[in-house]
């Protein structure tokens, strides 16, 4: 019954996270908002919504699951329910992304960036539009590995049109597409930078490999930056306007990505049996003796579960622990 309330508050216009947490706050769960007559919600909607998604082979994932991606919290207004065709999966992720409009030079350093970190295990993050997220996500199947896309649109209205085919090798090869629009959603421009604060939430890093100086890249940047992501840039040719938002970058702190091998050494990814990160290394140690809830571990460190939430997630999508059940397990 949650799980169709949170659906039925996702679908209904007016309501987002921050009602969702009053509503918890209040009254601890939607069910008892329900009977104690605050909320007065019709569950047919949703209802159908559900089985339309089934029918087209789509999975609803709402707030109120144990599936529910603990990286998502980490955005602004997380979404209530989000739409998954293929699988959601528990490898380290980096975002992998840049214009519509790219170069030659652009498109294979995407290639062969996406194909690299598919063959190491790491899941590659884009957006499924052409140019740069096409070439990422085809490299990451040429590696044989996996990777996630995050639609401006619907599942059933997929955007761009001219990319079914790759979406759907993209859920063969064992992937996953993701879309918070409800079915039937056609895409809007407005659409895409709610797109992008997930991409950003999803990816242990976000790669900038061509943009041009106003590219709606920025705005995958800036949510990752403010989530304490780090952030590298493909150097470009300075006379390109394609690379001139990736150099800008560069010049305002991205660190530049000019060795594959090197840029790896950056991340938290190979050192995940030995230690997790040093701010949450209490975390991780408790969860090495044994498997715990959130709210166990935020008993036994003194911690409010909103610190230990941020600190599971950002293990999560390091690769360090993961999620079974009600309880977390590290790797």
């Amino acid at each position: 019954m949650e799980r169709i309330l949170a659906l039925v508050l996702h679908l209904k216009k007016g309501y987002g996270f921050k009602k969702f947490q009053k509503l918890k706050e209040n009254y601890g769960s939607l069910e008892e908002a329900v009977r104690e007559g605050a909320l007065n919600l019709d569950l047919s909607t949703a209802e159908r919504e559900i089985e339309e998604a089934s029918k087209k082979g789509f999975r609803i994932v709402t707030i109120v699951g144990e599936d529910y991606p603990q990286s998502f919290f980490m955005a602004p207004q997380p979404p209530l329910a989000f739409y998954l065709w293929g699988n959601f999966l528990p490898f380290p992720k980096v975002a992998v992304i840049g214009s519509r409009r790219c170069s030659d030079y652009g498109r294979r350093t995407a290639f062969r960036l996406g194909k690299f970190l598919s063959e190491r295990e790491i899941s590659v993050v884009s957006g499924l539009a052409l140019g740069i997220d096409s070439a990422a996500h085809r490299g990451a199947l040429k590696g044989k590995g996996k990777t996630i896309a995050v639609l401006g649109s619907s599942l059933d209205c997929l955007y761009p049109s001219s990319n079914r085919r790759l979406a759907e090798e993209i859920v063969e090869s064992g992937g996953g597409i993701i879309s918070e629009f409800p079915l039937g959603t056609r895409a809007k421009r407005e659409f895409f930078p709610r797109r992008n604060r997930l991409i950003a939430a999803l990816s242990e890093a976000v790669v900038v490999v061509e943009a041009r100086e106003r590219s709606g890249t920025f705005i995958t940047v800036n949510y990752a930056l403010e989530m304490g992501k780090e952030i590298f840039a493909v150097p470009g040719n300075i006379d390109s306007p394609f690379s001139r938002g990736a150099n800008r970058l560069i010049m305002e702190g991205a660190t530049p990505l000019v060795d594959f091998e090197e840029f790896l050494s950056f991340l938290p990814l190979k050192e995940v049996k030995k230690s997790g990160p040093r701010e949450f290394e209490q975390i991780y140690s408790l969860l090495k003796e044994a498997p715990l809830t959130a709210d166990e571990i935020a008993y036994m460190i003194s911690e409010d579960i909103g610190f230990v939430s941020r600190a599971l997630s950002q293990l999560e999508i390091s690769g360090y622990v993961k999620r079974e059940g009600a309880k977390w397990v590290a790797l």
